[in-house]
């Protein structure tokens, strides 16, 4: 078992900040409970975020809050999500043609590896996606009759640890339809999820059917939730494909693409995604360390933007998530 519940008093007569104080309590804990002592402020702000400490039996998530003499700080710590090193969000990435599933004058399909943003986020110098994709075509079609660069247009997305079938439109006509296709769910998506084996197997077909909406503050880490009211309909198929001993591989069929909503319907059901800790997934099975959320964007089919032939593209099962796999 790996989560261990710590009490300790405050006696100091000047107050403190928990984060400090925590800085200088837990290493001692935590080099008895693994072989490291390891603590930072940025790890002290992912435990309060997760709302696994408390003060006086009041949950804690700010950072700053004052402790006075007399209270009592309990953490419930879990060591394994607590050593988990989070790889750095500016990984560098160039296309190859390897990643291209499918391209003409209209469209480009790509396999898009796990650990790289779809799109630029407020992190300037982080890569992403849709900028490799721009690159790409500048290299090898060099600019247009015009000095610009290559078109290339984002319609749809997948989470930056999400792997596989993502499209891009590289003309503006295209748009239109392709817009449309996502907007009336016209695009199929089929997914391969390893999850945690919950304590009563589901049926072999089933769904998640309810409202989703953003549930933790605007300061901490984004996460979605059912909501009775006030969400936005969030519908998800599932087919079980494969047992094993800890662990299931399920088809997620999703009908709409709300934020989260595959992570949060397998969740809600007792089975959440193999290394998803926001959701309560595991990020070790055994002494194997998860190396991201085991989610691959297996196949999408699609009416063709320009004759509206029906056409699927499938990614081939990236190496980690077999990895994964071989350990559940």
């Amino acid at each position: 078992m790996s989560t261990h519940t710590l009490v300790f008093p405050f006696s100091d007569p000047l107050p403190s900040r928990i984060d400090d104080f925590l800085l200088i309590k837990l290493p001692s804990e935590l080099k008895r409970l693994t072989e490291s002592d390891a603590v930072s402020k940025s790890k002290l702000r992912r435990l309060l975020i997760a709302g696994v400490v408390s003060v006086n039996n009041q949950q804690v998530r700010n950072a700053d809050r004052m402790l006075k003499k007399g209270s009592t700080v309990i953490v419930r710590l879990d060591t394994d999500k607590f050593s988990f090193e989070k790889k750095p969000d500016d990984i560098p990435f160039d296309l190859t043609p390897n990643e291209i599933l499918f391209e003409d004058d209209s469209i480009i399909v790509i396999n898009k590896p796990a650990g790289i943003p779809t799109e630029a986020t407020m992190v300037q110098s982080r890569d992403h996606l849709h900028a490799a994709v721009q690159r790409y075509l500048l290299q090898r079609d060099d600019p247009c009759e015009d000095g610009t660069n290559p078109y290339v247009g984002l319609h749809h997305r997948l989470d930056r640890e999400t792997s596989g079938v993502i499209l891009f439109t590289k003309t503006r006509t295209a748009n239109p339809a392709v817009h449309k296709m996502f907007l009336e769910h016209l695009a199929k998506k089929n997914y391969h999820a390893l999850v945690l084996r919950p304590q009563q197997l589901p049926k072999k077909t089933f769904y998640v059917d309810n409202e989703l909406a953003r549930i933790s503050p605007k300061s901490a880490q984004a996460k979605w939730g059912a909501v009775k009211q006030g969400g936005e309909h969030a519908h998800t198929d599932f087919h079980l494909l494969e047992e094993y001993r800890n662990g299931l591989c399920v088809l997620a069929i999703p009908q709409t693409g709300r934020t989260h909503q595959i992570r949060v319907h397998l969740a809600s059901v007792d089975m959440p995604l193999i290394g998803d800790a926001l959701y309560g997934g595991p990020i070790k099975i055994g002494n194997y360390l998860c190396p991201r959320i085991m989610l691959h964007a297996l196949s999408l089919t699609f009416p063709h933007p320009v004759d509206g032939h029906e056409m699927t593209v499938s990614a081939p099962i990236p190496a980690d998530f077999s990895a994964c796999k071989k350990e559940l």
